[in-house]
């Protein structure tokens, strides 16, 4: 491919990105009271998106397209055709996400914005935890006579002794340098 159809699929790409954006952008402007302040928020995020989008990268691509089709500028290298390939295999993506961010949009304002749960299944943090029978065999047994009960009170006393012990470390001078442990009463 070449920049002239590259700058065919850029033109494609802004218009309809541009035109969600500017519908979107007449919606929040209205006074309509099922717009709270989240879905506000939601949808002013995608439009500055796409308006960092618009200027930023697919601007960038512009131009190079424009310097592979004029081929004319002496003073900067000519993009070739595998370099216009390259960029627009890195930029397509970030088009692919605001779309699908206004289709998110879309989801909710069909249900009169209504958040939307949504699942992504390659977020580690955010499957769903399946324990396995296997797997809880493998898993300890918490036993509750184990556990060693603390108290206000065992906590002050344990707290108490150590200020103790610090004070009389800190007055005598221990050539000895032992270490002590402290463990707290059962």
């Amino acid at each position: 491919m070449n920049g002239r159809t590259f700058l065919s699929k850029l033109d494609d790409e802004e218009k309809i990105i541009k035109s969600k954006a500017d519908a979107y952008n007449k919606l929040v402007q209205t006074d309509d009271n099922r717009l709270n302040e989240d879905v506000r928020t939601d949808i002013n995020a995608v439009i500055g998106e796409v308006n960092l989008l618009l200027r930023g990268k697919l601007k960038q691509f512009r131009g190079l397209c424009e310097r592979n089709v004029e081929k004319s500028n002496a003073n900067e290298p000519i993009p070739l055709d595998s370099d216009l390939e390259g960029f627009w295999d890195i930029t397509y993506p970030l088009i692919d996400k605001v779309k699908e961010k206004f289709a998110k949009l879309d989801q909710r304002k069909a249900k009169q914005w209504a958040p939307i749960e949504e699942y992504d299944p390659h977020d580690v943090n955010n499957r769903p935890r399946v324990v396995d029978d296997r797997l809880k065999q493998l898993q300890p047994q918490q036993n509750k006579s184990s556990k060693i009960p603390t108290t206000k009170a065992s906590n002050d006393d344990l707290k108490k002794l150590i200020q103790e012990r610090r004070k009389a470390a800190a007055n005598t001078t221990n050539q000895n340098h032992d270490v002590e442990i402290f463990v707290a009463h059962k």
